[in-house]
């Protein structure tokens, strides 16, 4: 079976645009990305490098997730909905395999700041399946 071919660092930007457009629209967790960010354009350039990183190997995104997450007013169900409207998006820009690249990555990361933000020295339940049914 052939490699899908990657996204380019265009794609990706489109990516986190229409992601951020979906998450801000959001009842849930609009309101703690719009009290939490002030330059849009900033954050999505820094997103767009952190995914480029991630997909690309791109190797321009230097960072601290946990750091930047943890003041944040989140709670586990907030994760689901995140990884539902990522679902989403990748699935509305991308073939099949490049999305569930996208996906498996998210679902990754979204499971590991879990477990650092909430469960730590607890199992952390899987969010692609058991907090997936709270995001409706």
């Amino acid at each position: 079976m052939p490699h899908p071919a990657l996204p380019s660092e265009a794609d990706i930007e489109e990516l986190v645009r229409r992601f951020y457009e979906r998450a801000r629209r959001d009842a849930r967790i609009g309101p703690v990305f719009e009290a939490a960010i002030d330059d849009w354009e900033a954050h999505i350039a820094r997103l767009t490098d952190f995914w480029c990183s991630v997909i690309l190997a791109a190797r321009r995104f230097k960072g601290n997730p946990f750091g930047a997450h943890r003041p944040l007013p989140l709670e586990p169900p907030m994760f689901a909905v995140w990884l539902g409207l990522w679902r989403e998006t990748t699935a509305s820009l991308f073939e099949p395999e490049v999305a569930a690249l996208f996906d498996a990555r998210a679902e990754r990361m979204a499971e590991s700041l879990a477990a650092g933000l909430f469960f730590r020295g607890q199992e952390t339940p899987k969010l692609a399946g058991v907090l997936v049914g709270e995001s409706s």
